[in-house]
């Protein structure tokens, strides 16, 4: 058969590589006999009609989806108008919301043929052999199905032994020009990619569906494993790469040893990571920044303790203070993150975050309202609550939507923007000026950052008036 796997089509500055297909095709290569196409409509920044134009001309026998509660309706209409063009085409929808609201796909979107829930690796090949044969997959797991009148469902699976998969060939992907932005401003000038060394969240913050795709296990690629990739795209030309872990450093002697492996088979990249600050020592950072890891990103969440409580984050203030300035002591670039509006937060709250990160002075922040999400404990939470319309499952949803007299969408946007300013006002003196020359001599991506935006009127215009989305 020909199978094609896609993602929506969208407009986006994100441009990061679709690993989750990209493993996908991989499987069902190392599975079947199956051609595989990989379209990533997504970052190609595809109308629907230019992914229907594609689709028509692949004609593929198995089309498969993955969605976001983001893109989830765009999904749908554009999955509609395939199946009345090829109604013989069978669909096949995957990813984070397919998998936290299967059953109500299922009722709802009748040309949706399966859905393929978690990690897909193994149901997936397996799924297309059913297909391929006509035969109802009745001992296939992670999947969902309809049969004599009823929604079958069947457990979600996982990936035990992740070194036994192939690695990701990301020459499926055609001529994409990927690349690490925030907010429209380029942070990559090389030839870029992202890597995925482990999976899964053994811990359950309440705003986050990780865990639940995971069922709370985390696993790892080995060290060996992992630098085999790199060294494969290293050889590619392949210089700057993000590790999309969740926990990267949840296991320091494996991040040791990816660190140890990188320096003695030469491998030079700029490397970027996301690290809990309860493991981020200053030794495990300076090995990590010696080995080319130049970018460590943090999720602060909060400044208040009955917040990140609420949140059910298990790291303090502290711990995030400690560990950007072990990041900074390090000599790599550092990213933390907070979020507003939860409803047990005050504006005294916010303001006290909005300090912390003033006060930590990292060389980039994120501040994001609350979004409540399906699969998350905070949305089970309001279901329980009976505060769920019968279409609220389709599509994203923040906290103001739901606690109106906490805070509205007017405040919220504006206490993001105030922490955007506070960030930058931080930066503007003497002593940060200094902390920015010495960065830019002991890191090349703070370099090639600044250096590549001197003549951006986006950086420009950022740095002036204040990086807040709402702006």
């Amino acid at each position: 058969m020909k199978v094609m796997i896609s993602t929506p089509p969208w407009k986006t500055t994100e441009l990061w590589p679709p690993l989750g297909l990209l493993y996908l095709a991989g499987a069902v290569r190392q599975k079947t006999n199956h051609d595989v196409v990989v379209l990533d409509a997504f970052c190609r920044n595809y109308t629907p009609d230019m992914f229907l134009e594609h689709v028509m001309r692949e004609r593929p026998d198995v089309l498969g989806m993955n969605c976001s509660t983001h893109t989830f309706l765009a999904a749908m209409d554009v999955l509609a108008e395939v199946h009345a063009r090829l109604p013989e085409t069978v669909i096949v929808l995957g990813g984070y919301h397919a998998t936290f609201a299967t059953r109500e796909i299922m009722r709802e979107y009748d040309f949706i043929d399966y859905i393929v829930k978690g990690e897909a690796e193994i149901s997936f090949p397996k799924l297309l052999q059913h297909v391929e044969d006509g035969t109802v997959p009745a001992d296939v797991e992670g999947i969902a199905y309809r049969h004599e009148g009823e929604i079958v469902e069947r457990p979600l699976t996982l990936v035990e032994d992740l070194d036994s998969l192939p690695f990701p060939d990301r020459s499926l992907l055609g001529d994409v020009k990927y690349g690490y932005y925030f907010q429209g401003i380029p942070l990559t000038f090389e030839k870029f990619t992202t890597l995925s060394s482990s999976r899964g969240c053994p811990f359950d913050c309440s705003y986050c569906s990780c865990a639940a795709f995971s069922n709370r296990r985390w696993r790892c690629r080995s060290a060996e494993n992992v630098v085999d990739e790199l060294e494969m795209l290293y050889r590619d030309g392949y210089r700057e790469c993000v590790f999309v872990d969740d926990n990267f450093t949840q296991k320091v002697s494996r991040v040791e040893r990816i660190c140890e492996l990188i320096k003695e088979r030469g491998i030079e990249m700029k490397l970027y990571c996301e690290g809990r600050a309860n493991h981020a020592s200053l030794p495990l950072l300076k090995k990590m920044k010696q080995a080319g890891f130049n970018v460590i990103y943090f999720g602060a969440e909060s400044a208040s303790p009955h917040v990140l409580k609420y949140y059910n984050k298990t790291i303090s203030p502290q711990q995030t203070a400690e560990a950007v300035a072990n990041a900074k002591k390090a000599g790599m670039l550092v990213i933390t993150s907070y979020i507003v509006g939860a409803p047990v937060e005050t504006l005294e709250d916010v303001k006290n975050t909005i300090g912390l990160a003033r006060s930590l002075r990292p060389h980039g922040v994120q501040y994001n309202i609350l979004d409540m999400l399906v699969g998350t404990p905070l949305w089970t939470s309001l279901g329980e609550q009976g505060m769920l319309s019968p279409d609220d499952w389709k599509t994203n949803h923040r906290v103001y939507e739901y606690y109106p007299e906490n805070a509205s969408k007017e405040q919220l946007e504006e206490l993001v923007n105030d922490g955007y300013n506070s960030f930058l006002d931080a930066w503007k003196n003497l002593r940060g000026l200094r902390e920015l020359l010495h960065v830019m001599l002991v890191n090349p991506v703070a370099r090639s950052i600044v250096l590549g935006n001197i003549r951006n009127p986006d950086a420009i215009a950022a740095v002036k008036g204040g990086l807040g989305p709402f702006k």
